[in-house]
Order: structure tokens, then sequence, then C-alpha cells
């Protein structure tokens, strides 16, 4: 079954011939004409069957896809929240003037907020039947309980595609390729002194606006200063997250350049880690601790390693 367009609101005629409690699956087919998309998307040009990504931010629905969202209550008054910027200031010393920074908090007023945790769909390339190639999600449900999950998924589809089938989930109509993740690209390994891991990670920090750059910099510097073993980037719905590892320690902390957020430390192994989904790791309850971005965050991550 083929649905085209830009978005559908609800389960709707499209659906009309799936039995409830019928296992579906979304998926694209005749992957010959996505071709420049499905790289956008974060497949590799060399993409084998089981590879599976977390598809990018491409707009608001595959955003929301690997970021979560905000309910914003409007309603309700207003709460004084904090970021952290790169503060300049000029001092004298006797007849010279000295510039000088620091990382501080500034104080604003928003409305509360709640965080609607992301969905994270990911895509697995595999094969129909036939042997042609295909893109598709994991399993899903046809019940009430999921249709939310299903019309997500197909808006995720319709907006990075414009369209999407809607496929039997029988092995025998589509074959189920082991899993192989592709979200983390390792750097070089052993230890790397900063300019040169700046230098590695600057493709990373550069797409953040300028104004950020300088609080995602003293971040990045302030974790590799406790000599991380290797380093993994994040690619497609991953994009702006990277893992510091201290295997020796059972340390993985997982930075964000996306200033909301918090930091992540594990003590899982790498290849678990790597494994999990975006909603995995973000569930809160899998890490050995979360550090706010606020005042006393270098003090809290230093305490780790003592």
């Amino acid at each position: 079954m083929l649905i085209t367009g830009a978005r559908i609101r609800s389960i709707g005629r499209q659906f009309a011939s799936i039995v409830p409690g019928q296992e579906i699956a979304v998926g694209l087919t005749d992957l010959r004409r996505f071709a420049g998309r499905l790289t956008e998307v974060g497949f590799p040009d060399d993409a084998q069957d089981g590879d599976t990504i977390l598809p990018a931010a491409l707009g608001p629905i595959s955003r929301y896809n690997c970021d979560g969202k905000y309910l914003i209550h409007r309603d309700c008054p207003k709460e004084t929240a904090h970021r952290q910027v790169d503060w300049h200031w000029t001092e004298w010393h006797g007849p010279y003037e000295v510039e000088q920074s620091e990382i501080v908090d500034v104080p604003y007023q928003r409305y509360p907020r709640t965080f609607v945790p992301p969905p994270s769909v990911e895509m697995t390339m595999t094969r129909g039947a036939s042997g042609n190639r295909l893109i598709v999600t994991p399993i899903l449900n046809f019940i009430p309980q999921d249709h939310e999950r299903i019309v997500h998924v197909v808006n995720l589809f319709l907006e990075l595609f414009r369209e999407c089938m809607v496929l039997d989930a029988n092995l025998d109509s589509v074959y189920q390729p082991p899993i192989r993740r592709l979200n983390w690209t390792i750097l070089p390994q052993g230890r790397m002194p900063w300019a040169q891991l700046r230098g590695e990670l600057n493709p990373v920090v550069s797409r953040q606006p300028a104004g950020n750059r300088p609080v995602i910099w003293w971040r990045f510097e302030t974790v590799t200063a406790q000599g991380p073993e290797f380093v993994a980037v994040g690619q497609g719905g991953f994009a702006g997250y990277v893992v510091f590892a201290f295997p020796e320690r059972r340390l993985y902390v997982l930075e964000c350049t996306h200033l909301d957020n918090a930091t992540y430390v594990f003590e899982d192994d790498w290849e678990t880690l790597s494994q999990l989904t975006k909603a995995e790791i973000l569930a809160g309850h899998l890490q050995k601790a979360r550090l706010i971005h606020r005042k006393g965050w270098d003090r809290a991550l230093g305490a780790l390693f003592r």
C-alpha cells in the first residue's frame, strides 16, 4: 500500500484493509530514485543489508524523532532558566588593558516546559522476497495504542521521501537481516593532543551558531583533559553527539553540542552503548551520572575521575 503527500493526521482510509492486531512495517522501495536523499538521511553510499541509522534531522518531524520536543505551557507563570555563555570583559592591569573571559550562567525568564522524549524510530536497509532493496522500520503492531506511533512513522517517511509503503511484516514478504547500527564513527584510535582532536571535532562544532561555539569547545576540552582513549562522533540523527571513552576507568562521557542538554556518563562497555537507540540512551535510567550544564559542571565531571 503506497502513501504519498506531505503528512497524514490520523489512521484513516489508507489503513482500511489492515486487520486490527496485524504486524506491519513502513518502508521505502525503489531506492535508486532516492540515492541522494538516502545519503542526507545518514546511509553511506555502500550501505549493506542490516545497516541501520537514526535518520538525520532534516525537518520538524525528523528533528522531533531524534531530539524530542518541548511542550510550552503558556498558560502558566514564567520561570527562571539559565543558559551558559562565553562572557568577555576588559580589565586594567597597571597601564595595560587585558581581555578576560569566563563561562557563566545567564538567567532569563521563560514559560515552563515539559520535555517529550524522542520516538527514535530507526531505518534499516534490507531486501524483499524478490531481492529488491528496501528501507524499513521496526515491526509495528496495528492496535489502537500504537496508532499515534504509526502516524509518526508514516509522517517521518513522508517528510524525508514524500512517500512510503505499508508492508506485511511476515518474514516471507520482507527479509530481516542482522542489525548493524551506523550511528557512530570512531576517530583515529589512541590518545591525541587537544589541538589535533579539536581539528577532528571542528566539523561537529562548526555546524552550531558562532555564539555557542566557545561554550561547546570549553566543554569538549574539559572532557579531553581527562585523557580519553578514543572518541566517537555521532552520525545521522546522532549528529552533534560525541562520546569520550575511558575504557580503563569504565567511563563513557556522552556530550552534545546543543547547549540546553546535559552530559551523560555511562559505565557500560562501548559495544553495548553504541548499539543502543537514542531513546534508550536518553531514557534516564541507564547512566551512571547526568551532569546539568550549569555552574559547577566541570567540577562534577572531574569528581568522577578521582
